[in-house]
């Protein structure tokens, strides 16, 4: 879904729109995202004066009218991706590191070398998991 369909869509069920609703919408169309507090980041970045609930209801609003469904990541609907596995780090100054499938396995190799966990061996798989 393009942005002016989401922008007519969001005015249709009688959404105003604002100027910090259009860069959340403009930072979700970018590409997916895990959670709302990643949107929020970088939004941030862009509006200091943007707010967590306004991240969390533009999000509703988006889900509401069709534009966004919540998955693994947030993922527009209509819009075809590429499939990419990566990580986004958020360092305790707010910058944020995205790694890719390359890089962490680079990284992690490193650790469990460094810690004495791999014993020369290379990594044949690796599983991130949430515990419940």
């Amino acid at each position: 879904m393009q942005k002016d369909e989401i922008i007519a869509r969001l005015r249709e069920k009688g959404f105003r729109i604002t100027k910090q609703r259009e860069l959340l919408i403009d930072i979700i169309l970018e590409e997916n995202h895990s959670c709302c507090k990643e949107i929020y980041v970088l939004a941030h970045k862009k509006d200091p004066g943007i707010g967590t609930a306004t991240v969390y209801r533009t999000v509703t609003a988006l889900e509401q009218i069709g534009a966004l469904e919540r998955k693994t990541a947030f993922q527009l609907c209509g819009r075809e991706r590429e499939s990419r596995i990566y990580c986004l780090v958020e360092m305790e100054d707010d910058t944020t590191v995205e790694l890719d499938d390359t890089a962490m396995e680079r990284i992690i190799g490193k650790g469990l070398a460094g810690c004495g966990y791999s014993e020369g061996k290379g990594i044949k798989n690796i599983r991130i998991m949430q515990s419940k």
